[in-house]
């Protein structure tokens, strides 16, 4: 289905997942398509939480390299751990685009529910 906007809405739901900045701009433009609300929605909540979530951890890196000795090495530790939790977020966008773009109301756990919540005004 075209949307206001003239692009398929799946394809654009999809794009949301992978670009959260285009999500943000489909969402507050489109006024009709509840479908590709939905996903923006969810997409610009999710960026925010993964946000908040490298915010905290690069706070704590600044904070490790601090302490004398051992700082640096801990910090070099902490950003190991980085690399697992880029890929994972990264699978999760691959994986939410794919099923946007197969038209699917896929509700991330508790995030999905309040984004209902919001598009659906129940």
């Amino acid at each position: 289905m075209n949307t206001s906007l003239g692009i398929q809405d799946n394809i654009l739901a999809a794009v949301g997942y992978i670009i959260p900045v285009i999500a943000m701009i489909v969402y507050f433009v489109e006024k009709e398509n509840n479908f590709l609300k939905f996903h923006c929605l969810q997409s610009i909540i999710l960026s925010m939480i993964v946000i908040a979530i490298f915010s905290i951890i690069s706070s704590i890196i600044c904070f490790l390299q601090f302490i004398p000795a051992v700082g640096s090495i801990l910090s070099c530790v902490f950003l190991l751990f980085l690399i697992p939790i880029v890929l994972v977020i990264f699978l999760i966008a691959i994986f939410l685009a794919v099923k946007a773009y197969n038209r699917e109301y896929y509700k991330i756990p508790y995030i999905g529910d309040q984004v209902e919540k919001i598009i659906y005004k129940y």
